[in-house]
């Protein structure tokens, strides 16, 4: 049987919200319907695709394994409708991507920013995000690149390769924190510090520095997942933080926080650029990959 676009669009509403009614408002079709063209899918594919039970509808054996094919055959065709749309004038080209804080602030940002000075007519949706988060929105088909600071899952995924950039983490503190500007390790372990949740990557790489150099586990006085309420509350505190440079350029530049020297605490990123490994990288993302700067292989 072959499958078009408004049955792939029926089946996804359907599987998404559990319910005719929900998935009827959804796709602009009464429920009667809609419920008309599931029942047409499943007789030309010869299986049940969803249990009618009283609170809803849920996905049987059959439409569990339709599921992803169907996502993809519905995000290809709507890819291939926007190029097609482009060429005719009638669309603009988006850029999906997404990257963890500080590179987005910095590396995406310029490249997106050159990029869109020269095609006026593209624009972009970007997302800042965690490694993780960034992998599940890759292969779920919310952006078409990441960038992210490691290596994600291979399942799904295909690397382009390692961003010609890096940045470094370092302790820093507000400028009237009375600590000297090269304090000694054993200074560091009585202070308190703001820190993301201990699931976060940048949290568990500070613990392990902590641990291979004998201190004890950092007092966490604040749990933050935003970088700026993290800033924020080291800069009116004499609460410690260890974060990427590029997020306190601004800061450090009026002196309202100041970077201590504390080289055994200091660790270098690199950055891995990732796509989605099935399916065409959209024209727009092409595009952005020509001013995006990458090693060269060696």
């Amino acid at each position: 049987m072959d499958l078009d676009q408004r049955q792939l669009r029926a089946f996804l509403a359907v599987a998404e919200t559990g319910s005719l009614g929900r998935a009827a408002a959804l796709v602009h079709l009464t429920q009667p319907s809609l419920s008309r063209v599931i029942q047409r899918m499943e007789q030309g594919l010869g299986h049940p695709l969803f249990e009618r039970q009283s609170k809803g509808m849920t996905l049987t054996v059959a439409g569990e394994a339709l599921l992803p094919h169907a996502r993809l055959l519905q995000s290809e065709m709507l890819a291939a409708r926007a190029e097609l749309d482009a060429l005719r004038g009638l669309r603009r080209g988006t850029v999906r991507i997404g990257a963890v804080a500080a590179v987005m602030r910095t590396l995406v940002a310029q490249s997106l920013g050159r990029l869109l000075q020269d095609f006026p007519q593209l624009t972009a949706e970007a997302i800042e995000a965690v490694d993780g988060e960034l992998g599940d929105a890759l292969v779920g088909r919310r952006i078409d690149l990441a960038v992210t600071a490691s290596e994600l899952d291979p399942a799904g995924v295909e690397l382009i390769g390692t961003c010609d950039y890096t940045d470094g983490f370092a302790v820093f503190c507000a400028r009237t924190n009375p600590l000297p500007h090269q304090p000694a390790l054993e200074q560091l372990a009585t202070q308190g510090w703001v820190m993301p949740g201990r699931a976060m990557t940048p949290r568990i790489q500070f613990d392990t520095i902590c641990a291979g150099l004998g201190l004890p586990s950092p007092s966490v006085a604040v749990e933050a997942s935003s970088v700026e309420t993290m800033i924020a509350v080291s800069a009116s505190s004499n609460l410690l933080c260890w974060l990427p440079e590029p997020l306190l350029a601004a800061h450090l530049a009026n002196a309202t926080m100041r970077r201590l020297d504390v080289p055994a605490m200091e660790r270098t990123r690199r950055f891995l650029l990732y796509r989605r490994r099935s399916g065409l990288l959209p024209r727009a993302a092409r595009q952005f990959l020509d001013y995006f700067p990458l090693q060269s292989a060696p």
